[in-house]
C-alpha cells in the first residue's frame, strides 16, 4: 500500500487523527473500527479486494490528551495557509514568505490574525500599504489554529480531502468547541 492518508475519527465522529491506509485497514480487520466514507481506490491481494476507506471511525471513545499551544512561526504560519498565497491562490511550497495584512507601520501587530502566506511576487505588489490601497484582498481571513493536532489535520486535508470536509469543524464551531481559545 502507498501512504495514502485515512481520517480517523472518535467513537462521537469528532476528527482524532490522520493515519496511513495500512493503519486503517488493520483497524478495519481487528474490528476496532467502522467505514464511514470509502475513495475510489482499490487494493488488491492474491486472495481478496476492497475500498480503500477514506474516513473511519473508532467503536470506543479515546480521550485525547490536553494539547499545548501551537508556536507561532513562520513554518506554521505556512502549515495553517496550506502554503498557499493568501491574496493569489498560488501554491508556492517552500518558497513561500509571511506578510502582515496591516503593516507593522500602520499598527499592525504580528500575531495570527493579522499574518498570512504570500507568494514573493504579491508580498512585493503590496508593500507597505493596507489592502485596499494596494488594490488586494485576503482568500482567507486569519484566524489562530486550535491545536498542532488540527494544524495537522488541516495539513492532510489540503493534500487529500475525500470525504474529510463534513467532518472537520468550520474555524467558527471549532473555536466553539475549544471554549474560544
Amino acid at each position: 500500500m502507498d501512504p495514502a492518508k485515512v481520517l480517523i475519527l472518535n467513537q462521537t465522529f469528532e476528527p482524532f487523527q490522520v493515519c496511513s491506509a495500512r493503519r486503517a485497514v488493520i483497524l478495519l480487520f481487528a474490528g476496532k473500527a467502522e467505514r464511514v466514507e470509502d475513495t475510489s481506490r482499490v487494493f488488491r491481494s492474491p486472495s481478496t479486494s476492497f475500498v480503500l476507506p477514506s474516513v473511519i471511525r473508532l467503536h470506543r471513545f479515546v480521550r485525547r490528551p490536553v494539547q499545548p499551544t501551537i508556536a507561532f512561526n513562520k513554518k506554521n504560519i505556512l502549515k495553517r495557509d496550506a502554503h498557499t498565497c493568501q491574496y493569489c491562490g498560488r501554491n508556492g511550497g517552500e518558497r513561500m514568505t509571511i506578510d502582515h495584512v496591516i503593516p507593522k507601520s500602520l499598527g499592525g501587530r504580528t500575531v495570527w490574525e493579522n499574518v498570512v502566506s504570500a507568494c514573493r511576487t504579491c508580498n512585493l505588489k503590496k508593500g507597505n500599504k493596507p489592502l485596499a490601497e494596494a488594490g488586494m484582498h485576503l482568500l482567507r481571513r486569519p484566524t489562530k489554529p486550535l491545536s498542532a493536532f488540527y494544524l495537522g489535520i488541516l495539513v492532510h486535508a489540503a493534500q487529500r480531502c475525500e470525504g474529510w470536509s463534513k467532518y472537520l469543524p468550520l474555524e467558527a464551531d471549532a473555536h466553539a468547541m475549544m471554549g474560544g481559545r
